[in-house]
């Protein structure tokens, strides 16, 4: 796997957001799907990940087989919830248990651009979301997603307080 050539800057508290986000969701043993939103940043080669966006979503729970899709109507107008100088960078989920890319992960992946990212945070975050103990994958045309090792998941990412 080669080095990124982008470094995502994500804030803590965004982690913070998208960890209570994922809690509620697990209260009722269901995972949760949200979209982290970026910007490109002063410094060359750097996205600022500024928001989480929580599309409409339906999930059933985890005693039925656990899986989380989003609604046709968030499908259609997913664009509609961005600003003019913001993109979806990153597909963030929980599972109930482990992390790892399901196969309803594979067929609804929900962002199928070049690079994209794919962040699955074990255990419904029951433990602060740290990147390197979550599974994070790269979407790549030719050989779809591809799970990252530790080492370019630490290059991928920088986490400011």
């Amino acid at each position: 796997m080669t080095a990124p050539t982008v470094v995502y800057v994500v804030p803590q508290r965004l982690l913070d957001e998208t960890r209570a986000f994922f809690q509620d969701r697990g209260a009722d043993d269901c995972e949760g799907t949200g979209l982290w939103v970026g910007k490109p940043a002063a410094s060359a080669g750097e996205i600022d990940i500024v928001r989480l966006f929580v599309p409409e979503q339906t999930a059933i729970p985890y005693g039925f087989g656990a899986c989380v899709q989003l609604t046709p109507h968030a499908h259609y107008t997913l664009t509609d919830n961005l600003a003019s100088d913001e993109r979806f960078y990153l597909r963030i989920h929980s599972h109930p248990g482990e992390a790892y890319h399901s196969n309803c992960d594979d067929q609804n992946p929900i962002l199928t651009h070049e690079g994209a990212i794919s962040v699955v945070v074990p255990f419904f975050a029951r433990d602060p979301i740290t990147l390197e103990r979550s599974a994070v994958y790269r979407y790549e045309r030719a050989h779809g997603w591809m799970e990252l090792g530790v080492s370019v998941i630490r290059e991928l990412f920088l986490v400011r307080p």
